[in-house]
């Protein structure tokens, strides 16, 4: 008889690469054994459906803050990021201070009662043997380890990103005070934890060398992974000539910058006589807090050769990504604990990663798995990454991955790892 879990996941019903994790874990669970139910929002009445039109899900509505936000600005005549076809960044304004001051843990509280109050009633009616919650939203964390302690059920958490000690602390805590409420908060969580299960080693350094005075058990490690059967069967190989082709798909922001990368973009190109037929960068996702956006565009001259799609679902994302010739990966140069998921998914379709990166363990997966060419933030070696990349495009020339590595991170192997550490925490 399969065991069951909750997944409280405010974002489980929408795109984004955590919900897209969240997703995957939920139909790939009973495979192992695990009934999953998610606890989330209601999805937005265009959204597809996707991975989760299967899932049970029970559906609690709330204040959401983001999408009041939203139409804030389209009142005062501003475009939507799905709108926009021309890169621009999103400028931080009252709403990013409200939530910094009045947002704890996150925007997300304004769920936490009657997500609880849901929780409650399905909990007392139906038996369940784990409770799981992945950061972020921190909400969701809060919510479970509440749970965990009114019910004795066990709690997992799952940590996708730091809480506290993010290098991007100061945008969500702007005072000691917020910063004590936050630690707080969080350690109150940990200390209900049966398990915490990481995606990097970095924060699980982190919380192992931070909490460890309230840690139950040791981190555990399960990295974000790529999921084979997401991806669209490829298409009728092209006859004639067609574009070199680099993509990007994520958020761009703050220190992930596009800057060394646009300045050895254009030495590429004026190195390889290539012409905007015969070379596309094709850039989809948000952008916020580069400032100067258009001032490098302008002065590197790149957007003859540029192709921005805006926001686009997962699906065409990794349509996109089968397409292309390599893909951009961009590590901010002061984080040397997150991994981009993108990382994952370009390898899910052996497709070679131009990697903007320091010495960091995204660094040593690629190394690793034979992923692609690491460039330090400098102009030079993203043009010599770019002519290698091109060089094999010309030539015919496939790039080779290290099988045996790469297959760590398929979804069968991590969503397996997950389920290990359900039944350890169960029993």
């Amino acid at each position: 008889m399969s065991k069951r879990v909750l997944i409280i996941g405010y974002n489980l019903v929408d795109a984004n690469m955590g919900s897209i994790r969240l997703q995957r874990i939920a139909r790939l669970l009973p495979r192992f054994g695990w009934e999953a139910v998610g606890l989330t929002h209601p999805p937005d009445p265009a959204a597809n459906p996707g991975a989760w039109k299967d899932l049970r899900r029970e559906e609690v509505a709330a204040l959401n803050l983001t999408h009041l936000y939203s139409k804030m600005r389209h009142l005062r005549g501003g475009v939507s990021e799905a709108a926009r076809k021309e890169p621009a960044s999103k400028a931080t304004g009252l709403s990013s201070q409200i939530n910094r001051w009045f947002m704890i843990p996150d925007r997300y509280i304004t769920w936490y009662r009657p997500a609880l109050q849901r929780a409650r009633e399905l909990l007392r009616h139906e038996k369940f043997d784990a409770i799981f919650a992945s950061l972020d939203p921190r909400t969701c964390i809060l919510l479970a380890a509440r749970l965990s302690k009114e019910t004795g059920i066990p709690c997992i958490l799952e940590y996708r990103d730091l809480w506290t000690g993010n290098p991007y602390h100061h945008v969500t805590q702007p005072t000691r005070l917020h910063g004590w409420l936050h630690e707080r908060l969080e350690r109150k969580a940990l200390r209900q934890a049966r398990r915490v299960t990481s995606v990097c080693r970095g924060i699980a350094d982190y919380l192992s060398q931070k909490h460890s005075s309230v840690l139950s058990a040791p981190i555990e490690l399960n990295y974000n992974f790529f999921d084979p059967e997401e991806y669209p069967a490829p298409g009728p190989v092209p006859t004639g000539s067609r574009p070199f082709i680099v993509s990007y798909a994520g958020a761009m922001y703050g220190k992930r910058s596009p800057h060394s990368f646009f300045e050895g973009l254009r030495l590429f190109l004026d190195r390889s006589k290539l012409t905007p037929e015969q070379f596309r960068f094709r850039w989809a996702g948000s952008i916020s807090g580069i400032d100067d956006l258009n001032e490098v565009l302008d002065r590197t001259g790149v957007r003859r050769y540029m192709d921005f799609l805006g926001l686009i679902s997962h699906r065409e994302a990794l349509s996109q990504l089968m397409q292309s010739d390599a893909a951009l990966l961009i590590q901010a140069p002061n984080d040397a604990i997150h991994i981009p998921g993108k990382l994952f998914e370009a390898m899910g379709a052996r497709v070679p990663l131009l990697a903007l990166a320091h010495p960091c363990e995204v660094a040593d997966i690629i190394n690793r798995c034979g992923a692609g060419i690491i460039c330090p933030h400098t102009a030079a070696t993203v043009e010599s990454a770019l002519a290698e990349f091109h060089r094999r495009f010309t030539q015919g020339t496939r790039w080779e991955f290290n099988e045996a590595e790469v297959q760590r991170f398929s979804a069968t192997n991590s969503v397996g790892r997950l389920a290990e550490l359900l039944e350890h925490a169960a029993s």
